[in-house]
């Protein structure tokens, strides 16, 4: 059983054999970016996981950018990919954000063996470990219990009736939190009463930064508060910087594009 969230490429190279490894790199300006480069250069083994195809729904009128997944079609794709309750998994990527989707979404899943690799397929590729190219190997087929923890999600009506007791946390960048600007989404602002701790602040390059660091940036922080970003995506770095420090947050997984589709009020600073 894996300890931790985090994974080092050193690590994960001496157990590759023994470890399935997902492969959830993306851009959200460049549907194609992933599938791109998975083709070009990936671990051994790997098996490509499409943010838009795999790890979210198609976008409907609320529900955000990136919306839950259909369980049962990512229960299939990961059965594809060899994976069962008792397989150990590494996600990765080469910024943290989609490797933190998928493993929150195996984790909800009730996946309990999966990290991430920290330093993501960088650290990989400077550790001079091999690669291989081409599409996604289909495997002998795994078995999936889904059993789902419900209690890793919030929704927009758990912040409308948030009593104060729990930090609503915006992992944007300042400038999207404090509505100068929305590159984005519709209509610039935040959600009311969000506090701002950027997910960029918790990370040097694609690597976490020190636990020590960490407690710093998240101090206050607890269980049960909640996460949001555009869609779900970015935040899952502030989720992973959380649960490496034992505390067990909420995701938002609508985020800011699911409340303002709901014409719910915005706030700006």
């Amino acid at each position: 059983m894996a300890t931790g969230v985090l994974i080092s490429a050193a690590e994960l190279r001496d157990r590759l054999e023994e470890i399935a490894t997902l492969d959830c790199r993306y851009r959200l300006a460049e549907p194609e970016y992933g599938s791109n480069r998975f083709l070009e250069s990936h671990i051994p083994g790997a098996f490509f996981m499409d943010l838009n195809d795999h790890l979210a729904s198609k976008v409907g009128k609320t529900g955000g950018r990136h919306p839950l997944p259909d369980i049962d079609c990512l229960k299939e794709r990961l059965e594809e990919a060899g994976i069962s309750n008792d397989t150990e998994v590494v996600c990765y990527d080469d910024n943290l954000s989609g490797a933190g989707r998928c493993w929150f979404l195996l984790r909800y899943m009730g996946l309990s063996n999966v990290r991430v690799l920290n330093g993501g397929f960088q650290e990989w590729e400077s550790g001079k470990f091999h690669t291989e190219k081409g599409k996604s190997i289909f495997r002998r087929r795994g078995h999936v219990n889904v059993k789902l923890n419900e209690g890793m999600l919030a929704t927009y009506v758990d912040i409308l009736n948030s009593d104060g007791n729990h930090k609503v946390i915006d992992a944007r960048e300042a400038y999207r939190y404090e509505g100068k600007e929305e590159p984005i989404d519709k209509i610039a602002g935040r959600i009311p009463g969000a506090i701002n701790i950027p997910h960029s602040e918790l990370m040097e390059g694609a690597k976490l930064k020190s636990r020590e660091e960490l407690r710093n940036y998240l101090k206050g922080v607890k269980d049960g508060d909640i996460l949001y970003c555009g869609s779900g995506v970015t935040s899952c770095v502030n989720l992973l910087a959380m649960e490496e420090l034992g505390i067990k947050p909420r995701l938002y997984v609508g985020s800011y594009s699911d409340w303002i589709s709901r014409n719910l009020e915005v706030e700006k600073s």
